[in-house]
């Protein structure tokens, strides 16, 4: 089983992590697509797309399973962080968030969890954005912990209605494939 700890953002995962200019990009995305007033970002690891939306005065909250990436969220997005495991019911009321954005996650998640997941994705926001890693990427499948990984119809078919989904390898920043499910 992977850890998502210290070594997966320091060498494991990523030769380090740190605030990509896609960042940039990538809310930029969320705001030009969705025009959200509040956004849940599950996987947010230290919270920088958090930041930068809060920067842009959009209410964000990130959500992320590791122990390291809360200590690394409470100096870049106090107060906006909560670590939570995907496998237990959210925290939240249901609709409370405009959006939910999810990038590089799902596909770290049991297969037999995603219908559940996705349950409490639709719960908790109106409006979803995902990116998942798919067979036919690079490396998708020597990629530690990708274990849920399936084309994008299996994806599209498991999503809730009012949800995108980025179909490309080379990156929200550099593509503009997506699926809208509406």
């Amino acid at each position: 089983m992977v850890s998502y700890e210290q070594e997966y953002f320091t060498s494991e995962g990523y030769d380090e992590y740190y605030d990509f200019p896609a960042h940039v990009i990538r809310v930029d995305r969320i705001i030009s697509m969705t025009n959200p007033r509040s956004v849940l970002d599950i996987g947010c690891a230290y919270g920088y797309i958090v930041r930068r939306l809060l920067d842009r005065g959009v209410y964000a909250v990130g959500l992320d399973i590791s122990k390291w990436c809360e200590v690394q969220a409470k100096r870049i997005i106090p107060g906006h962080f909560i670590r939570h495991d995907l496998t237990k019911p959210l925290p939240f009321n249901d609709k409370v968030f405009d959006l939910l954005y999810c990038v590089g996650v799902l596909e770290h998640i049991s297969e037999s969890e995603i219908d559940r997941i996705m349950f409490e994705f639709e719960r908790v926001a109106r409006q979803r954005m995902f990116q998942i890693a798919f067979p036919s990427y690079p490396d998708a499948s020597k990629t530690s912990g990708h274990i849920c990984l399936h084309n994008p119809e299996w994806w599209i078919n498991r999503m809730p209605f009012q949800s995108w989904l980025f179909a490309e390898d080379r990156g929200i920043e550099n593509g503009c494939l997506w699926y809208y499910k509406g």
